[in-house]
């Protein structure tokens, strides 16, 4: 409990008052700022890598999920949900939910209510709920379901009567302005504790240029940013950079005039890499040619990365090569100097390759976000994200979840190029900020100084 905590915190601030350090306080309003301009407060059908973060960072002010995944491991953690067991096959599921957890609106979190929420989410999955059990049954086996349970897309949301949504997390919504702004107040009632701050006030619809700008002016106390070499994390500006947690790739429609695999084996074998995550990415993220980053797997250096143009030449010998269009997505303002140093290795090698945002796309240049620690279903979102059929992971081992991505990969319809971070920044004003090693915030444990506006 967040009480708990707090009594915790003083305690360790007494002896750290000589460092300067404040002591634990409640009250106040932090300020934040966000990229997107959500109609809604619930998950976009298809979000940008943007609008899905500021998505999942405001689900997590107003709802909960079932479960929570805290640590890079991938473990699933109690949150509405005490516990879960699974029966042979993984088809069968049945979870012990909290009792006495209500709504923002004041009603009853009961299994029921939870069950209709998630059964609207899953169509190919029966939900029912009685008393404090819930149980989700598919045709299929549900082998990583805690981990899928803990997806932002899967928080425990409704709406009232107004149309306004409603969840159970430690904070609620006062007023919302779609695309505009956000008002949260604390939630009394929370069931892991009130949080420190009175208020969290939400500016949407800001570039980045813009929040930096209103932190440096001290208008505003958490923000977005560009990520930082690992050297430079944490400097002056309390940058926080995540773990590579987003896939930039190069995609092939199934209308791609690139039907013959040799060219896109070429492409994959002609683009070099390294100069483009040097100089174009500033040193930020990982050069790879897998889909899921090595901190989750370990095997991601088994997919080589070293471009070859000699290579790609002899791939492309008595190959039919039509002229393709690459596009990009100009919300991105990494994408067009990226896109046009690939189409440069592409000429090199002998692929004709033009950047251009008219015209049907023949290749397209998407970022991607891996949206949890655990591997399988970070493999699976990616899949649906870049088109891909599912993967058939027939197992938990590690090479069950290789074998999966290389089929995956197998035909070069996606090439992997870069794993990505994210990062953000909070204002000296703000305590306790302790981003998570996958880029979510801790907003709700946050205090603010005692001079705080």
């Amino acid at each position: 409990m967040r009480h708990i905590a707090f009594l915790l915190l003083v305690a360790a601030s007494l002896l750290s008052v000589a460092a300067g350090e404040t002591r634990p306080r409640y009250g106040g309003t932090v300020r934040v700022m966000l990229q997107a301009t959500p109609n809604t407060l619930e998950m976009p059908a298809s979000p940008t890598t943007a609008e899905y973060r500021d998505s999942a960072r405001i689900l997590a002010l107003i709802a909960d999920n079932l479960v929570k995944i805290i640590d890079v491991a991938g473990r699933a953690q109690p949150a509405l949900a005490l516990a879960w067991q699974a029966d042979m096959n993984g088809k069968r599921w049945q979870f012990t939910l909290r009792g006495g957890v209500k709504f923002h609106d004041g009603s009853a979190a009961s299994a029921v209510t939870v069950a209709q929420i998630l059964g609207s989410l899953h169509s190919d999955w029966t939900v029912r709920g009685a008393g404090d059990s819930l149980t989700i049954e598919s045709d299929a086996p549900l082998t990583s379901l805690p981990a899928e349970l803990a997806l932002p897309r899967n928080a425990i949301l409704k709406r009232n009567a107004g149309g306004l949504s409603v969840g159970t997390g430690p904070f609620r919504v006062v007023d919302f302005q779609p695309g505009k702004l956000l008002k949260l107040a604390a939630n009394e009632e929370s069931w892991v504790g009130r949080p420190f701050v009175d208020v969290v006030d939400v500016d949407l619809g800001r570039s980045l240029r813009d929040e930096a700008m209103a932190l440096e002016l001290g208008k505003t106390d958490v923000i977005e940013a560009l990520p930082q070499p690992p050297a430079l994390n944490g400097g002056p500006q309390r940058i926080r950079t995540s773990l590579p947690v987003e896939l930039m790739a190069l995609v092939f429609p199934a209308n791609s005039k690139a039907q013959d695999a040799r060219v896109r084996e070429a492409l994959a074998l002609a683009i070099d890499r390294k100069p483009i995550q040097s100089v174009l990415l500033k040193g930020v993220g990982e050069s790879t040619a897998s889909i899921l980053p090595n901190w989750m797997t370990g095997y991601s250096a088994v997919f080589p990365v070293r471009a070859s143009v000699q290579r790609a030449k002899i791939v492309l010998a008595d190959s039919r090569q039509p002229a393709l269009i690459l596009s990009y997505d100009p919300r991105d303002p990494q994408a067009q100097l990226i896109a046009e140093r690939i189409a440069l290795n592409a000429r090199e090698a002998g692929i004709t390759l033009q950047v251009s945002l008219s015209g049907a796309a023949d290749i397209s240049l998407v970022r991607i976000v891996l949206p949890s620690p655990d591997p399988a279903i970070s493999l699976r979102e990616a899949a649906r994200s870049l088109g891909l059929p599912q993967p058939l992971i027939h197992g938990n081992s590690v090479d069950d979840l290789y074998s999966a991505e290389r089929t995956l990969l197998d035909g070069h319809t996606v090439i992997p190029l870069f794993h990505l971070p994210v990062a953000s920044v909070a204002g000296a004003r703000v305590r306790n900020w302790r981003p998570g090693p996958t880029g979510n915030w801790n907003l709700s444990d946050v205090w603010l100084e005692a001079d705080s506006r």
